[in-house]
Parts: C-alpha cells; structure tokens; sequence
C-alpha cells in the first residue's frame, strides 16, 4: 500500500460546493459534511490527471495562472478529444458488432438451408410424375 499524505489547498467556494455535492452523491458517510472527503478528491484529481495525461483537457498558459479559476477557460483539444470520444465508442461497439457479424453469417446460412429444402421439396410435389419415375 502506498503511504498517503496529506494537503491542503484554498478553491473558490463555488468548486468547493460542487465538490461537496459530488461527495454526497458518490460517497454518502456519516461525518459533518456527508460524505468521504478523501475519496471524491482521490478521484476527482485521478480523474483530472488522466485527463491531462491523454491530452484531452489542456492547461491554461502561464499567462492566466494569477487568475480566479472561474475567469480561466480550459481549452479542450477539439481533435484529441474526438479520437478519444471515437476509440472508446470503437472498444465498446466492436464486440457487439462482431456478435452481429457472426449472427447474420448463421442466419445467412439457415436461410440458404432452408431455400435448398424449399427447392427439393417443390420440385418433388410440383411434377408427379417425376415421382411416379423416380419410384420406378
């Protein structure tokens, strides 16, 4: 297990706020504010740094860093972001796409199956006297 530390930062009170109603949605508890503190901040910074990491959500330039963080505009890379948005549509339609593959491959199949017997069966009940020659 790593060793945890801990720290403490200032927000505005309107990320403050919905933080806490983040919290109390995914982690109800029994404390003062109603939720796991360290667990929605865990995840919400996990979730922030994978973020960055893939480039989907980008960091203001140097320029903006003295400003109030409502007064920031996170810039999202238009184009990372749609092959991200596109590969994970991919990896979860892939699977069913494929299991549709091989059920239109069967019923393809049974339905020539059931064509060939259709044919055999209307061309013995068709002409009678094949029959009648084919029993001689």
């Amino acid at each position: 297990m790593t060793e945890k530390k801990s720290i403490t930062f200032r927000c505005d009170a309107d990320l403050l706020e919905a933080m806490n109603n983040l919290g109390r949605n995914r982690y109800p508890a029994n404390t003062p504010h109603g939720y796991d503190h360290s667990k929605i901040l865990m995840e919400v910074l996990r979730l922030n740094i994978e973020a960055l990491s893939d480039g989907s959500v980008v960091l203001p330039t140097l320029s903006n860093v003295g400003r109030q963080a409502s007064d920031v505009t996170i810039q999202l890379s238009d184009s990372l972001l749609d092959a991200r948005i596109t590969e994970m549509l991919t990896r979860k339609t892939e699977p069913i796409l494929a299991e549709l593959a091989g059920i239109k491959v069967s019923q393809a199949e049974a339905i020539e199956q059931a064509k060939a017997e259709l044919r055999t069966e209307l061309l013995l009940t068709s002409d009678p006297e094949r029959l009648g020659h084919q029993a001689m």
